[in-house]
């Protein structure tokens, strides 16, 4: 027999914030009363069509449901039953918002179309009916209020959900401006403000953002395509306060992490392109998940550029920085034999106790050269990472076993690199320059190594070491930047 099943309701909130919601299609399990747990199969994205929730009810049965469709513009998404223990033959069902006239309110229809067994019938239109979707429009209702309306915060949690109440007006954001290229001190904080979000953007309000290289670079030098003022900063962790009305995939509240190649995220509130943004697992904190730029970088340099062997001979240059501390513990944990440079003995004992096997410590009477064969019993490095554009790359080279390669890594300061080939085919040596950016311009790549870094730090294979600073204390962190005190990366934090 087939029945059609058709339940409405009017929701007391704006379409925004019930769409917001329902537009998750795993997000039942937070606010239906029947859905004990809920999760997307093979990792897909909740509004990917085609994709399918498996997920478990109060009693203990479990559903298979599927996405048929997904409409942001008419705030409406339709799916199937795929598996279910009540015989709910064929079953479609589709919800649908419309904006009610008069007043802040949303109509939500729901409707289902199926066919059951003729003696069921009347029981299986009443358990879809009122267990499924008058169920479902109360239990939204109490989520909503406790979304929307949430009881008084304590002080401690009003500082963390300030800007939340605002969604959708311009917010004011405490931002770095760099007004004069020179030294740190041309940093300045300026009080702005952000506008909402564009319909392909996110909004953020960031709580760790990431000193790399090239910031300091962005602060001394103005070129045609970072003028002055300008605001550094190409990554930054936090939390999403509104989205823009066509993203798709991420919700007001969620964590997320961020790398561009333009500057701009030294600031306490910004909006980001939704598509350069990547969710962050549990296990991983907002101040570990900085280090993002850092970590891709090592895990190109590893798996890509070098194709590293178990086994093999990896030099890296600085190898108590960011980025090198990083390099260094993924290095060893693949079995690779890593030697450093390092400035003082206290940076030699950081990186000894951050995977590297031989620092070596660089003064004005170090032969290089010398050491390196020395520890490799002259054999020489497979992998050379090389922080300083051409100079030394003669020495570098004769370091490097046959088949070697060095990898020259950050700005070179625009001075070119002389090559002479001949010297590269008496040993099949190769160099090559990557740019991190250019190796992630496919998204599905990008989501796969970030999903290996991030298991690498939720595994604790890679323990990074943080030092932090509040975003007024901007012209501090770029002055320790690079010092022989500093060791391991520098974020930025919000302001206590």
């Amino acid at each position: 027999m087939k029945i059609t099943v058709i339940r409405s309701a009017v929701i007391d909130a704006s379409i925004d914030d019930v769409w917001a919601v329902l537009r998750d299609f795993n997000s039942h399990d937070q606010w239906h009363p029947a859905v004990a747990g809920s999760r997307m199969e093979n990792g897909l994205d909740s509004d990917v069509v085609g994709g399918v929730r498996k997920f478990s009810l109060t009693s203990g049965e479990e559903i298979r449901e599927q996405l048929l469709r997904h409409n942001d513009r008419e705030h409406a998404f339709t799916y199937c039953i795929l598996d279910s223990p009540l015989p709910l033959l064929d079953y479609v069902a589709t919800v649908q918002l419309k904006p009610v006239t008069d007043g802040n309110q949303t109509f939500w229809d729901w409707r289902a179309h199926f066919r059951a067994p003729g003696e069921r019938a009347k029981e299986l239109e009443n358990i879809v009916g009122t267990q499924i979707h008058e169920a479902g429009f109360t239990g939204l209702r109490q989520f909503l209020v406790q979304q929307i309306k949430p009881a008084q915060p304590s002080p401690q949690e009003a500082k963390a959900i300030k800007t939340a109440v605002f969604v959708g007006e311009d917010l004011p954001s405490r931002t770095v401006v760099v007004t004069s290229a020179g030294k740190p001190e041309s940093l300045t904080l300026e009080n702005l403000t952000v506008s909402a979000p564009d319909p392909e953007q996110v909004r953020i309000r960031q709580t760790a953002i990431a000193v790399n290289r090239q910031d300091i670079s962005h602060c001394r030098i103005s070129t045609t395509d970072v003028d002055i003022p300008k605001t550094p900063g190409m990554e930054g962790v936090g939390e999403i306060i509104d989205v823009g009305r066509h993203v798709n995939g991420f919700f007001r509240g969620d964590r997320v992490v961020y790398l561009r190649r333009n500057p701009g995220s030294y600031a306490e509130i910004r909006c980001i392109d939704a598509d350069e943004c990547l969710p962050l697992p549990e296990g991983v904190t907002d101040v570990e998940a900085s280090i993002l730029l850092k970590g891709l970088t090592a895990s190109l340099l590893l798996n890509r550029v070098f194709q590293a062997a178990t086994g093999a001979t990896i030099l890296i240059e600085s190898v108590a920085g960011g980025l090198g501390h990083l390099l260094s513990q993924w290095a060893r944990s693949m079995e690779l034999v890593v030697i450093g440079t390092v400035a003082t003995e206290e940076q030699a004992k950081f990186s000894r106790d951050n995977g590297c096997d031989h620092p070596i410590v660089v003064t004005n009477g170090t032969v290089l050269r010398d050491e390196v064969m020395r520890i490799t019993k002259g054999r020489g490095v497979d992998y050379w990472v090389h922080r300083d554009g051409s100079h030394g790359l003669d020495n570098i080279l004769a370091c490097l076993k046959s088949c070697g390669h060095c990898a020259v890594i950050g700005d070179c300061g625009g001075s070119p690199i002389p090559l002479d080939f001949n010297v590269l085919q008496r040993r099949s040596l190769t160099i090559s320059t990557p740019v991190v950016f250019d190796y992630l311009t496919s998204r599905p790549y990008l989501q796969r190594i970030a999903h290996q870094l991030f298991t690498q730090l939720q595994k604790q294979t890679i323990t990074p070491t943080i030092q932090t600073f509040p975003l007024s204390q901007v012209t501090e962190a770029h002055k320790q930047f690079g010092t022989e005190e500093a060791m391991g990366a520098i974020t930025l934090t919000p302001d206590p």
